[in-house]
């Protein structure tokens, strides 16, 4: 079996390592463009990304501590969001589970040290299938046949923009984001949280390296130009006593995914897949679930003859809809507005509201209000305080009613999100629950 995984990136190289950890009998062909730049910005992730890493790479946190100043993250500090407009974390539950700061132009160099495959430097010009495999023609004429194709070549922008209902591309229109400014401050004192503090246009992120502070302030563009965005930015900075910084330009990034992932031969992955903004930390996670759900697909496939069209079905109604669930429950950090009484935020406090227009996202609103409900009865203060993993099963497990997530999130991150916001305090019965 050949299989090529396409693009240079954090989710190519993630397809590339994970094919060669699990699938070590197969051709493996790495191509990318290596003139083509990747994104490069600092990474915050949850800890799925720690799990993969140790067993893909048997990597742990002191080598990439060593290697690429990564710092451990516990959680998301969030600070001015909600009817509250008081501090509160949203932290990994239990509390053994942690995810990394990371560089992420120096991650991808050390997973490459665990990928097993033939490089090939071209851009790939297209990709055509066919019932017996796919066929890449690259730019310099020549052409490459494979059984199956990972194409991880990031942001499909000539198909977002003015995607229409009924296209493969929907766009996640309830997130009110869509760019972000950023720089690079002075390391300070170590700390094991991101911070996401809300301002007038949006809100500022800082993901703390050993080395440096990744910083940014994501904004909706329609709403705030960027030299509005610039001087309150600059304000934060002055207030945080922060008095040099380097600049590093800006990143428009689109919120969509697309609902067919596979066609049976071609896996779409990463950025390339579907992108949500960076508030939660999702996009490596959502790779690697992309990645995990798409070897398991070819492993359990027979003869060779790639997935049935049931089993492909099942992949892309898996996939999407662990996508769109991760997109509501970030619009629902909106929903309660912040201390900033401004246009953006009104906007953005409507998120959930427009996706209620959807008749697609309906089922998953649905069981989002269950969600919520079921988490609003659990203790706050004893998930912050819970350190020790036999207290969290003896004190907080039991309380659980869901064991499933609700695409990347559990009932305990619904009732820290929900509290914090004070969105109980302000919604007695979620709007969703009320009107279904």
């Amino acid at each position: 079996m050949k299989i090529a995984v396409l693009g240079g990136g954090t989710a190519g190289y993630i397809a590339a390592a994970h094919i060669s950890h699990k699938l070590p009998d197969v051709q493996l062909l790495h191509v990318f463009d290596s003139s083509i730049p990747t994104i490069g910005v600092g990474e915050g992730t949850t800890p799925r990304f720690p799990l993969w890493l140790k067993e893909v790479a048997g990597l742990d946190f002191a080598e990439l501590s060593k290697r690429c100043n990564a710092t451990l993250k516990k959680g998301v500090q969030f600070e001015g969001w909600g009817s509250r407009g008081k501090p509160f974390f949203n932290r990994f539950q239990p509390s053994t589970l942690i995810g990394y700061h990371i560089d992420a132009r120096e991650i991808v160099q050390i997973i490459a040290e665990h990928v097993r495959a033939c490089q090939i430097d071209q851009f790939v010009e297209a990709i055509t299938r066919s019932d017996k495999g796919v066929t890449l023609q690259l730019k310099d004429g020549s052409s490459i046949e494979c059984d199956h194709v990972f194409d991880a070549r990031g942001f499909p922008r000539g198909e977002i923009e003015g995607a229409k209902d009924g296209d493969d591309i929907v766009s996640l229109d309830w997130i009110p984001v869509n760019r972000a400014r950023l720089r690079w401050l002075a390391p300070n004192a170590a700390t094991t949280e991101s911070r996401a503090v809300a301002r007038a246009h949006g809100w500022i992120f800082q993901l703390p390296l050993r080395d440096r502070i990744n910083c940014g302030y994501v904004f909706n563009s329609s709403i705030s130009s960027d030299e509005a965005v610039d001087q309150d930015f600059a304000a934060f900075l002055h207030d945080e006593e922060v008095a040099d910084w380097q600049e590093r330009g800006a990143l428009n990034f689109p919120n969509f995914m697309r609902k067919t992932l596979c066609d049976g031969r071609v896996f779409r992955i990463g950025n390339t897949a579907s992108f949500i903004e960076p508030l939660e930390a999702t996009a490596i996670g959502t790779a690697i679930v992309q990645v995990r759900a798409a070897i398991d697909l070819i492993a359990g496939s027979a003869g060779g003859t790639g997935p049935s069209s049931l089993q492909v079905d099942d992949y892309n109604e898996a996939m999407s809809t662990y996508t769109l669930r991760n997109s509501l429950f970030i619009a629902w950090h909106y929903s309660c507005g912040s201390q900033w009484s401004s246009e953006f935020w009104r906007h953005a406090a409507q998120g959930l509201k427009r996706a209620a227009l959807n008749p697609a996202v309906q089922v998953d609103l649905q069981l989002m209000a269950e969600f919520m409900e079921s988490a609003r009865h659990l203790p706050v203060s004893a998930l912050a305080a819970c350190q020790d993993q036999a207290q969290f099963n003896k004190d907080v497990f039991p309380l659980i009613s869901r064991y499933l997530p609700f695409g990347n999130f559990s009932e305990l991150n619904f009732a820290q999100i929900g509290h914090g916001l004070g969105y109980y305090h302000s919604n007695p019965v979620p709007d969703t629950a009320a009107s279904s």
